[in-house]
């Protein structure tokens, strides 16, 4: 699945927390060991040492990686990642195959935002509140890996939406993401008046 999910993230993100609680445990020990307040077998000392060594080349690899975050920031990413859940399940709800014979249901207006990761998730926010003061329905940003164009892009379903799309786009264009490649996507229907505008990778 290319969405990232809320229970991924708390994985991911216990794990860093759990390798910092390791890190400052062996911290502790060591200095106790450094200045002989604890008494360690030399076997075990050099194991420690050992521990202690790749603890703190994890650590330094997460915080390289961006994954070592203040506990606050950590938060938003996982209530982001929900969000972005549900704007995902929302967006597909509404969208079927050309080819499928079903009619898609849904609101007119309606602008899905695709991001590429946390820092363009956040980013969006200010696009997100721009779409909405202008009077289109954004139901989130939808947070997805692997597959984002190299260009900002604006897409709609029903060629007369196109008017639509530019508006989209001259929107994007004042926060910075000029250039908006506006195409319209053929092998899936959506109710009229429905797009998504795609971040950058």
């Amino acid at each position: 699945m290319l969405e990232q999910s809320a229970a991924d993230l708390v994985i991911r993100l216990a794990a860093v927390y759990a390798l910092a609680g390791l890190f400052a445990g062996l911290t502790v020990l060591v200095l106790l060991s450094v200045i002989r307040l604890v008494q360690i077998p030399k076997l075990l000392r050099t194991a420690l040492y050992a521990v202690y060594a790749l603890t703190a080349v994890g650590l330094a690899a997460a915080w390289t990686a961006g994954a070592l975050q203040p506990p606050a920031v950590a938060a938003g990413q996982v209530a982001a990642a929900a969000e972005s859940a549900k704007a995902f399940d929302a967006r597909n709800s509404a969208i079927v195959a050309a080819d499928s014979g079903l009619t898609p249901v849904g609101q007119s207006g309606v602008v899905y935002i695709q991001v590429p990761d946390m820092d363009a998730r956040f980013a969006a926010e200010d696009l997100w509140r721009s779409l909405k003061e202008a009077g289109f329905q954004s139901p989130g940003i939808e947070l997805i890996t692997g597959r984002s164009p190299s260009e900002p892009e604006v897409r709609y379903f029903n060629d007369a939406d196109r008017p639509l799309a530019e508006q989209v786009a001259a929107l994007a264009a004042k926060h910075g993401l000029k250039g908006s490649v506006v195409k319209t996507i053929a092998n899936y229907k959506a109710p009229p008046g429905q797009m998504e505008f795609w971040y950058p990778r």
